[in-house]
C-alpha cells in the first residue's frame, strides 16, 4: 500500500523522497502500521536556546562558592541554564552582594567572656573583731534596731549631700535590710555599687560583670547577697561582701526587674521584657532552677513585689493590667484592669502591711487594698508630679506617715499619707527627671534621689 499517492513503497530513490515537504509525509502516516515506530523527521529550523556564555556571572559565582566549600542560601534550586530565555544584568551584582556578604563573620555574643571582678575601696574590709562592712557600725547616733512603725519621721527639707554616683545615669536605689547604713546603686555605666550611708559617705565596692546598663537589683532579707539584672539579658546573684558572683542565668530576653523571696533566699522572680515570669530556685539543678513560669500578661514585665510574708507577689506590665499570684501557680487571683487605666511601672506596699500603692502614667499615686478582692480606694490618691513618659519611683517614709515620688521636672513631692495634701516640693539641680527615691528605713528625715544626671542626692 502506498503511504503517499504517485509513490510507492518499494520504488523511488532517495531523491525523490528529501524532495517531497515534510508536511506531506507527516500529514498521511498510518496509525495503524506504524503502531510500536515514531517516525524520525528532521526539521530543518532553529533551535530556541540560550547560547552559553564565557562570562556567565551566576556560573562563575557558582564555581567560586563551590571552590571555597560554601553553599549559598538557594543551593537547593540547582540553576539550569535552558530555563532562562533572557540575560539579567543585575544578576552579576547581586551574586557578588551576596558572596560578600556570606564572607561576614558575625561575632558570637556566648563567645565574649564577661570580667567578672569586684573592687573593695575602704579603709578595711574587717574592724578589729573580724566583722566586714555588713555589720551595722556602733559609732553612730542613730540606733539601727528599730522596727517600721516605731518612730516618727519628718519632712526632709533640701539637698545636704550629693554622691558621685554613675557616669551615665542612675537606675536603681537600694537601702541594705534592717539598718539602712549601706545603699547598693546601679547605672547604665554597668556597673553597681554599695555605698557608706554614715561616715564618710564614699564608695565602699563595686562590682562588674554585665556589660549593659543594670536595670535593676535587689538585696536578700538579711542583706548578705543581692541579685542584679542587665540589658545584656543576664541575672547574677552577688555576695554583698566578697563581691563573688555565686550564680549566673543567660536568659533569651531583657529581665526588667528581679525580687528575691522575703523569707526564702533560695527564690527568686524574674520579670522579662517577653510578657514571662519566671520563678527560681538556686537549690535546683534542672533547668537551671526554672519552677515556674507565670505566662498571662501579654506584654513586658514593668515591676514585680513580694507580699511582706512571700506568699504572694503583685506584678505590673506594659498591657496596663496588674495582677496578683499565688507562688509557683500559673493562675494569677487578682487581675487589675479597666479601659481607662494606664501602665503602672512602680509598685511599693506600705509599711503597715494593709495597702500597696503604683505609680500610675497619667500622672496619679493610686492605692489598692492588700486584702482579697484587692479593690482601689476610691478616696486615697496622690497627684501633682509629672511623669511624662518616664518610670517614676515612689517610696514610703518609715513611719508609713508619707509618701514621697521622683518628678520629670527635677524635683521630688512629699504627700501626707493621711489626707494625700501634697505637703512639700524639695527641687534638684539640673533639668533631668528624678527616677529613683530611696528613705532610709532607720533615719526620721533622709532619703536619696537619683536619675540621668548620675548624681545621687541625700535630702534631710
Amino acid at each position: 500500500m502506498a503511504l503517499v499517492e504517485d509513490y510507492g513503497s518499494s520504488s523511488g530513490s532517495e531523491d525523490d523522497y528529501e524532495s517531497k515537504t515534510v508536511e506531506q509525509i507527516a500529514g498521511v502516516i498510518s496509525n495503524k502500521q506504524h503502531e510500536n515506530t515514531v517516525p524520525m523527521v528532521q526539521v530543518d529550523r532553529v533551535t530556541i536556546s540560550k547560547r552559553k556564555r564565557k562570562d556567565d556571572p551566576l556560573k562563575n559565582t557558582a564555581e567560586k562558592k563551590e571552590k571555597k566549600g560554601r553553599k549559598g542560601p538557594w543551593d537547593a534550586w540547582s540553576y539550569d541554564e535552558s530555563d532562562s530565555s533572557s540575560d539579567n544584568t543585575g544578576d552579576k551584582y547581586i551574586a557578588e552582594e551576596l558572596e560578600t556578604f556570606q564572607d561576614v563573620e558575625k561575632p558570637d555574643d556566648e563567645d565574649i567572656k564577661v570580667k567578672e571582678e569586684s573592687h573593695f575601696y575602704g579603709e578595711s574590709e574587717k574592724d578589729y573583731q573580724g566583722r566586714g562592712f555588713l555589720h551595722p557600725p556602733a559609732d553612730i547616733e542613730t540606733d539601727l534596731t528599730k522596727k517600721p512603725m516605731s518612730f516618727k519621721c519628718y519632712l526632709p527639707k533640701k539637698i545636704i549631700h550629693t554622691f558621685p554616683g554613675h557616669s551615665r545615669g542612675v537606675n536603681t536605689l537600694n537601702f541594705l535590710p534592717l539598718s539602712g547604713h549601706l545603699f547598693l546603686s546601679s547605672g547604665n555605666d554597668s556597673l553597681i555599687k554599695i555605698w557608706d550611708f554614715h561616715h564618710q559617705r564614699k564608695c565602699l565596692r563595686d562590682y562588674r560583670g554585665h556589660t549593659r546598663p543594670v536595670k535593676a537589683i535587689d538585696f536578700s532579707s538579711d542583706g548578705t547577697q543581692f541579685l542584679s539584672a542587665s540589658f545584656d539579658q543576664s541575672v547574677k546573684l552577688w555576695h554583698t561582701e566578697s563581691g563573688k558572683v555565686l550564680s549566673r542565668l543567660k536568659l533569651n530576653s531583657t529581665p526588667n526587674d528581679v525580687k528575691i523571696h522575703p523569707l526564702k533566699a533560695n527564690e527568686f522572680i524574674v520579670g522579662c521584657s517577653n510578657s514571662k515570669i519566671y520563678h527560681y530556685d538556686t537549690r535546683i539543678a534542672a533547668k537551671e532552677g526554672r519552677v515556674q513560669v507565670y505566662d498571662h500578661h501579654l506584654s513586658s514585665i514593668l515591676y514585680l513585689k513580694f507580699f511582706p510574708d512571700g506568699s504572694r507577689f503583685i506584678s505590673s506590665s506594659e498591657d496596663k493590667t496588674v495582677r496578683i499570684w499565688e507562688n509557683q501557680i500559673n493562675i494569677p487571683v487578682k487581675q487589675i484592669s479597666d479601659t481607662a487605666q494606664h501602665s503602672m511601672p512602680y509598685l511599693d506596699i506600705h509599711p503597715s502591711g494593709q495597702y500597696f500603692c503604683a505609680q500610675s502614667m497619667d500622672n496619679t499615686i493610686y492605692t489598692y487594698n492588700m486584702k482579697p478582692k484587692y479593690k482601689r480606694h476610691p478616696k486615697k490618691s496622690f497627684t501633682g508630679q509629672m511623669c511624662a513618659g518616664y518610670g517614676i519611683g515612689i517610696a514610703f517614709s518609715p513611719d508609713g506617715k508619707y509618701i514621697c515620688s521622683g518628678d520629670a521636672q527635677s524635683k521630688v513631692l512629699i504627700w501626707d499619707w493621711t489626707t494625700t495634701n501634697l505637703l512639700r516640693t524639695v527641687p534638684l539641680p539640673g533639668n533631668e527627671p528624678v527616677r529613683q527615691v530611696a528613705w532610709n528605713p532607720q533615719e526620721t528625715s533622709k532619703l536619696i534621689c537619683g536619675g540621668p544626671t548620675g548624681k545621687i542626692y541625700l535630702l534631710d
